[in-house]
């Protein structure tokens, strides 16, 4: 019986091929368009879920409530706390605290080697996370001063072919630092990342890194801590309040937890969190599923509502198959394997299209996407049970609608001027571009804001500037010479050291500016430069004047604030003003135009600038962009010259700022290119809507011909019912994107106002391109013979 019920079907599938053929072409790129975004958020969910303890690991985070602050939680807490809670709270079972550093300059053999991700942690990081080692003990491992755990691909780099272990290598102040294991490079998806790890164990207890891993009075260390219940969070969090009161914490600052699986998702409120790699927004994520969920329900309803309306064209054959004995059950079995068989074929199909075009999706999924999802036997079962379930549902209505027809009314074909199942049609006619519409406006505010990101006044020009690593100790001494050397060259514009750049976290201190009560706390940021800084950067001075070595009180006495200072606490003639800063009191000479410091979800805060002239550990080389490969060539032989040891390193600032934005640009590609998709598939189901509807109307135009109508006439005639249900979607979708869009903007400090035009445009992008594909249909019924239509009648 199944083998008939398939011949059947493939037999009723080849018959009507250009039914077949849309609802296939939809189904497939519906279905690929799904795989692919499920990857992409299967991808971003696994965020360290390989860690076997990964339910019970909590990271501590800081609340800074002081004024000043607007930006208030941070990635990093108080460095004693981690310590102190494993001793004291029964509920934690261990802590690691860590000291990630980012790239730093190693020393093997007299060569230099930066790394990628270098940091100081404690031994127990192997023991609260699973990062494998390869050679060395895992209990062992950083318990002892002054040993270094390598990756494999840092061992390899570093020392050839040769073992790792045992072998000594300089960082930074640090010489002999002993190579005590190796461990597996991370190749799954993790917030942290090492290539180097120097152990925090200190053998002199007095010395000042000692002292400072047991203190309660700065904000500095990455924390995470065990529990051995992870219902016992709240709890804990109580505790963690009372036991830094009782150790004299100021308090302006709280502490929270936030669990692991969190850290990856749900940080992007977060400061001083650089280690946090390639973090993102949940709400992407979601978003993303959203519109995964959206064109795999458009395509379906382009299967259902073609499906519903072919069947009126198989109502005969209906009537003849229960005439001569059929049953009910039959039938249904029928269309539902009919169905069930062409969402099949459009799931091998749409693996076929994930397979070419995977790669020119950016997915952080280094193998073929086809076989990737194939690999993975629980997505390939959901996948068939998600392919049949649809089958089943979308062939569910015309085969119980159809088998349940009196076989002498379908033979007498008045199922065919039957309303049945047309304003189910035209409901998902409407639901389909509802959805679309939403699409497009969203697509165009999200465009508008990364527009705006990209254009707005930064407060300083990002262009043509080059920040070249010069924190290494042994790099200190010959600055001026390379400074010297480089402002030889045409080509090199100004030179200019500074401690950090705008994008890179600032560091906060607690000040005391003139005139605020006793018991306000005021925290602000804090960075240093020299006196070409801002003239390299165009930074603009709004009062006063610039710092200059020839005043010798700059150093010591001198400040400089940003407007938001100012504004934040109503001064209206901020110069001469004195802020201290613990024992110091600086007095204000000049006041600078804002400038963003970090990305546009966070306000610019309060912001003090030191004079460092000969201090920072970059060095900002501002170029001309017309010489900028020669001007590069130029910069490396200067420094092989000056450093002949040591290696290059060098980012174009530009890139690094727009960093801040990869998220937002990336989701914002993401969601166009599925936009856009989305209105194609949709627009493939009204093809074959509007080639179905003339194909009811044929003898109603061949008669309208006779009579002398127009081919615009009719035109006009087939495409107004559709026209009408694309406007009605037009209606429903303006709130709704309103709301989703206004929602998403409210996640960014600085934002567009949603433009009312881009609902205009969404609504004549819709009307225009459904328009066009129905005028195909409606053009070729109406240029048709009228003979040919009639003859019959």
């Amino acid at each position: 019986m199944f083998k008939n019920y398939l011949k059947i079907a493939l037999r009723s599938l080849l018959k009507s091929r250009g039914t077949s053929a849309i609802n296939i072409a939809g189904l497939s790129i519906g279905f690929a368009c799904c795989i692919i975004i499920f990857l992409f958020v299967q991808n971003e969910m696994s965020y360290d879920r390989f860690h076997k303890k990964a339910d019970n690991i909590f990271r501590v985070l800081t609340i800074d409530e002081a004024l000043g602050v607007s930006s208030n939680l941070v990635g990093i807490t108080l460095p004693a706390l981690g310590e102190a809670m494993e001793e004291n709270f029964p509920e934690v079972v261990d802590r690691v605290r860590m000291i990630p550093q980012g790239r730093q300059l190693i020393n093997y053999e007299q060569q230099g080697f930066y790394t990628e991700h270098f940091a100081y942690a404690e031994p127990s990081l192997f023991d609260v996370f699973d990062f494998e080692l390869v050679d060395g003990d895992t209990e062992s491992a950083l318990e002892q001063p002054n040993t270094v755990v390598v990756t494999q691909s840092m061992a390899e780099r570093t020392f050839g072919g040769e073992s790792a272990i045992g072998k000594r290598i300089d960082i930074g102040n640090q010489a002999g630092l002993e190579v005590v294991a190796v461990m597996k490079d991370i190749d799954q998806n993790s917030h942290l990342n090492f290539d180097v790890i120097v152990s925090m164990q200190q053998a002199d207890t007095t010395s000042g890194f000692y002292q400072f891993l047991h203190s309660w009075q700065s904000i500095s260390m990455v924390t995470y801590v065990e529990l051995a219940d992870p219902a016992s969070e709240t709890n804990v969090e109580t505790k963690m309040e009372d036991l830094i009161r009782a150790n004299d914490v100021g308090d302006n600052f709280k502490v929270t937890l936030q669990p692991l699986a969190d850290a990856h998702l749900k940080s992007s409120g977060i400061l001083f969190e650089n280690y946090n790699l390639n973090k993102t927004d949940i709400s992407y994520v979601y978003t993303l599923a959203a519109v995964g969920v959206f064109v795999i329900l458009i395509a379906s309803f382009n299967f259902m509502n073609l499906s519903t309306a072919r069947s009126a064209n198989r109502a005969q054959e209906v009537g003849v198959r229960k005439v001569f004995g059929a049953f009910r059950v039959q039938l249904i079995n029928q269309f539902i394997l009919e169905s069930v068989v062409l969402c099949l074929v459009s799931l091998v199909l749409a693996l076929l299209i994930v397979s070419l075009v995977g790669a020119l999706v950016n997915l952080p999924i280094e193998q073929n996407l086809a076989l990737y999802f194939i690999s993975n036997l629980q997505w390939v079962l959901f996948a068939l049970l998600f392919a049949i379930g649809l089958g089943v549902l979308s062939g569910s209505y015309p085969a119980f609608m159809l088998s349940a027809f009196n076989p002498i009314s379908t033979l007498r074909g008045s199922f065919k001027t039957s309303t049945k199942g047309v304003m189910l049609r035209k409901g998902l006619v409407v639901f389909q571009f509802t959805i679309s519409i939403v699409m497009i406006i969203g697509t165009a505010i999200v465009y508008d804001q990364l527009q705006h990101q990209r254009n707005i006044d930064k407060g300083f020009d990002p262009e043509q500037v080059l920040t070249l690593n010069i924190g290494h100790p042994s790099l200190q001494q010959s600055i001026s010479v390379l400074k010297n050397k480089l402002e030889q060259s045409p080509d090199i514009l100004a030179t200019a050291r500074t401690g950090g750049m705008p994008g890179r976290t600032f560091g906060r201190r607690g000040v005391r500016p003139e005139g605020v009560p006793e018991e306000d706390t005021w925290i602000i940021s804090v960075f240093g430069f020299d006196e070409h800084f801002m003239e390299l950067m165009e930074m603009e001075m709004l009062e006063g004047r610039m710092y200059s070595r020839d005043m010798a009180t700059d150093q010591q006495e001198a400040i400089l604030v940003n407007e938001a200072f100012v504004r934040e606490l109503g001064w209206e003639e901020p110069i001469g003003k004195k802020v201290g800063f613990g024992q110091q009191e600086r007095t204000i000479i000049g006041v600078v135009k804002d400038f963003h410091f970090t990305n546009m979800r966070h306000k610019i805060e309060p912001l003090a600038m030191f004079y460092n002239p000969d201090g920072g550990g970059n060095l900002a080389v501002k170029f001309n962009a017309s010489n900028a490969a020669q001007t590069i060539q130029f910069i490396q032989s200067a420094w092989d010259e000056i450093y002949p040891s040591s290696p290059l390193e060098y980012r174009f600032f530009d890139e690094e700022f727009g960093q801040q934005y990869a998220s937002d640009e990336r989701f914002g590609k993401l969601v166009f290119s599925f936009t856009w998709l989305a209105i194609f598939i949709a627009c493939l189901g009204l093809f074959g809507l509007s080639a179905f509807t003339a194909e009811q109307k044929t003898k109603e135009i061949g008669v309208r011909k006779v009579l002398g109508a127009s081919v615009g006439g009719i035109v006009v005639l087939l495409s107004r019912q559709f026209s009408f249900l694309i406007v009605f979607a037009v209606l429903l979708a303006a709130p709704i994107a309103y709301y989703i869009m206004n929602l998403w903007l409210s996640d960014f400090e600085y934002r567009v106002n949603i433009n009312p035009l881009w609902f205009v445009v969404s609504a004549v992008v819709a009307l225009g391109i459904a328009l066009l594909t129905v005028t195909y249909q409606s053009i070729k019924a109406a240029t048709a013979n009228p003979v040919r239509a009639l003859r019959y009648e």
